[in-house]
C-alpha cells in the first residue's frame, strides 16, 4: 500500500497524540515514520496557541503530537483547547504514556505491570464533596464526563474483539522492540518478570528491620504516618519481604513456570512475557494514587482498571481514547522501575492501534504552497 502524502494543511490531521511526560513523547517520536516538519517547513498554529507540535505519519495516519508543559487535568485541558484552535478537523486525541493499575480486573484478568489498557471510559474520581467522615463522588448527568462518541465506541469495540485485539497484542511487542532498538532507549527493555512485584494491598512501604526508624516502628495502622526516607526508598532499602508478595500465574508463565511447577517451552515463555491488552473504564484525578486500599475500594466503586491524571482534561475538549501502560500498581510500593518500558509499551500499542483506525477521505483543493523551500498559505 502506497504511503500516505504529506498533508497540503493543518486541516489534513485528524488525530492528535497527547502526552505529559518526556518519556512518554521520546517513545512516540521513535515510531514515527515520518516527520513532516523539517529544516524550514513549518505548518504553523494559530495565533495565541502556545503549545509545541511534532507532526508526522505514525501507523500510516497524520498525526499531531503535543507536548504537555505539565502533568494534570488543567494542563490536559488547556493543550487540548490550544490544538483545537490550530488543528480544527481534529477528530481524536490519544492521551498516550504510563498510569498506575489495578493488579485484577472484576471479572478476575490480571493486570501486569507493562500490560497496556485502552479505555472504554473515564471518570473523574476527585470531583465531588468531601464530608467530614468520607468523599462522596458527584455522579449525576451534568456533573460527569459522559459517554466517549459513537464513532470511538465503535473503533474501541472493533478493538476489542478478537482479530485486532491479537494484532495489538503481536504488534505492540514488534514495535516495543524497535524501540528498543534505538539508541538512547536502552532502559526501555522488558524489566523481567522478578522485577514485578505486588504486596497485599494493607501492606505498608515503610523501614521493616526493628529499631531502624522510629517513626516506622510506630507505624501499625493505615493511618499512621512513614518517616519521609521510607517515602523515596526502594522496598529493597526500606527491607520489605518479597516473600509476602502475591502469586500471579502469568508471571510464573513468564518466569518459565507451568502452574503445577513444571518447565515451559521458550515460545511459551516469550509470549507470557509480551504486554497484554485491556479495555476499560480509567479513572482520572490530580492527585498521584500511591494507596493499595484507596485504589482497590475505587475500583471496586467505579469499576476502573487504571489510574491517571490527564484525560478528564482533554474529555471536554476532544473525542479521548486514553492508551496507557501500567508502571505501577499505584499503592505504596510504587516507583520509576517500569517507567521507560511502559512508555514504549503505550508508544507502541497506540501505533498499532492506528493502523486499524480508517481515516475519512477528503478530496479537495489544496490552500499550501511551497515556493523555494518556504511554506506560504493561499
Amino acid at each position: 500500500m502506497a504511503r500516505p502524502r504529506r498533508p497540503d494543511s493543518r486541516d489534513g490531521f485528524e488525530i492528535a497524540i497527547i502526552c505529559a511526560l518526556p518519556i512518554e513523547c521520546n517513545a512516540v517520536e521513535a515510531l514515527l515514520d515520518e516527520e513532516y516538519e523539517t529544516d524550514v517547513f513549518s505548518y504553523g498554529k494559530a495565533a495565541g496557541d502556545s503549545n509545541a507540535y511534532t507532526t508526522g505519519r505514525l501507523g500510516n495516519q497524520h498525526v499531531v503530537l503535543a507536548y504537555m508543559p505539565g502533568m494534570g487535568m488543567i494542563s490536559a485541558a488547556a493543550v487540548a483547547a490550544n490544538i483545537l484552535s490550530s488543528f480544527e478537523r481534529i477528530k481524536v486525541g490519544i492521551v498516550v504514556g504510563i498510569c498506575g493499575g489495578v493488579p485484577t480486573s472484576a471479572d478476575g484478568v490480571e493486570i501486569l505491570l507493562g500490560d497496556v489498557i485502552i479505555s472504554t471510559s473515564v471518570i473523574q474520581i476527585d470531583f465531588g464533596r468531601q464530608h467530614p467522615n468520607k468523599f462522596v463522588r458527584k455522579k449525576a448527568v451534568e456533573d460527569t464526563l459522559g459517554r466517549a462518541n459513537p464513532e470511538i465506541r465503535a473503533v474501541v469495540g472493533k478493538a476489542s474483539g478478537y482479530l485486532v485485539r491479537g494484532r495489538l497484542k503481536e504488534k505492540t511487542s514488534l514495535f516495543s522492540a524497535h524501540i528498543c532498538a534505538r539508541d538512547g532507549f536502552d532502559k526501555s527493555a522488558y524489566p523481567g518478570p522478578e522485577n514485578d512485584t505486588l504486596y497485599p494491598s494493607d501492606y505498608r512501604h515503610k523501614h521493616r528491620m526493628q529499631s531502624s526508624c522510629i517513626i516506622c516502628d510506630d507505624c501499625q495502622n493505615q493511618d499512621d504516618e512513614v518517616c519521609e526516607s521510607a517515602l523515596k526508598n526502594s522496598c529493597v532499602e526500606l527491607g520489605c519481604d518479597d516473600k509476602l508478595s502475591i502469586e500471579r500465574k502469568r508471571l510464573q508463565k513468564a518466569m518459565g513456570f507451568a502452574p503445577d511447577g513444571s518447565q515451559i517451552t521458550t515460545a511459551e515463555i516469550r509470549e507470557a512475557q509480551k504486554a497484554s491488552i485491556h479495555f476499560g473504564r480509567i479513572a482520572c484525578g490530580n492527585q498521584v494514587m500511591k494507596s493499595g486500599l484507596h485504589r482497590d475500594r475505587i475500583a471496586a466503586e467505579e469499576g476502573v482498571i487504571g489510574l491517571e491524571m490527564e484525560s478528564a482534561g482533554t474529555w471536554d475538549y476532544i473525542p479521548t481514547i486514553v492508551i496507557k501502560s501500567v508502571c505501577d500498581y499505584a499503592d505504596s510500593h510504587k516507583n520509576k522501575h517500569w517507567q521507560e518500558y511502559a512508555a514504549a509499551t503505550a508508544a507502541a500499542c497506540t501505533k498499532a492501534f492506528l493502523e486499524e483506525w480508517r481515516s475519512v477521505n477528503r478530496p479537495g483543493k489544496s490552500r499550501f504552497h511551497i515556493i523555494l523551500g518556504t511554506a506560504t498559505w493561499v
